[in-house]
């Protein structure tokens, strides 16, 4: 029997390029995975390091209104912010409206709506919903908290200017409609923290995590 080396050659070579290609789909497969799972981690990590900051400071998002201005504004703002994440932002509430101070204010408030799109995308189901909304939640919460710690700052720049009464102070500077727009947030950021804190949800999002 003659046999037809070109012929032979030809269906090694075939038979070797579609070993290589399912070798590369499968290795494509795996990066895939891990870059999902790396994507994962790491948004549940923030995520949850978030959710931890208002569990300690939940007597602050979920405190009573009161006819007052919210003196001690700045120092909740350290407390919701006191991890390696978003331990920067101290220094914009103690400095607001100054550079740089102000600029990563933005840049980190850019940076959290980015996770919680980033959620809606990597995770699924009501989970992400859930995270996604709690962050978006958070964010808006820091951002009202420091306008008005700006309000606070002007209405104290302005007794030591002509010592005034912090009802003239708050006339002033219409205090009031910013401590109600801070309220609401709040209430916002306390009803995002309870739905997505739920221990059924965590485990939904560290399933996903698993399943990858």
């Amino acid at each position: 029997m003659c046999i037809d080396w070109n012929v032979l050659c030809s269906i090694i070579t075939a038979i070797a390029a579609v070993v290589a290609l399912v070798l590369s789909v499968k290795q494509s497969w795996i990066s895939n995975k891990q870059q999902l799972f790396e994507r994962r981690l790491k948004a549940y990590m923030w995520a949850n390091g978030v959710i931890s900051l208002c569990k300690d400071n939940y007597g602050w998002i979920s405190a009573k209104r009161e006819e007052r201005p919210q003196l001690e504004n700045d120092l909740a703002f350290m407390r919701l912010t006191n991890n390696s994440y978003m331990e920067e932002q101290a220094r914009a509430i103690e400095h607001p409206l100054e550079q740089p101070f102000h600029k990563e204010f933005l840049r980190k408030r850019e940076e959290l709506r980015k996770l919680a799109m980033e959620f809606e995308l990597i995770f699924k189901g009501d989970v992400a919903l859930k995270y996604s909304e709690f962050l978006r939640a958070y964010e808006n919460a820091l951002d009202k908290m420091y306008q008005y710690q700006i309000i606070i700052n002007k209405m104290k720049e302005a007794n030591e200017e002509k010592p005034v009464t912090k009802e003239e102070a708050g006339k002033m500077f219409s205090e009031e409609k910013y401590r109600d727009d801070l309220y609401n947030v709040l209430d916002n950021l306390r009803k995002a923290y309870d739905a997505a804190a739920q221990d059924k949800i965590e485990k939904q999002l560290k399933k996903q995590l698993s399943l990858i």
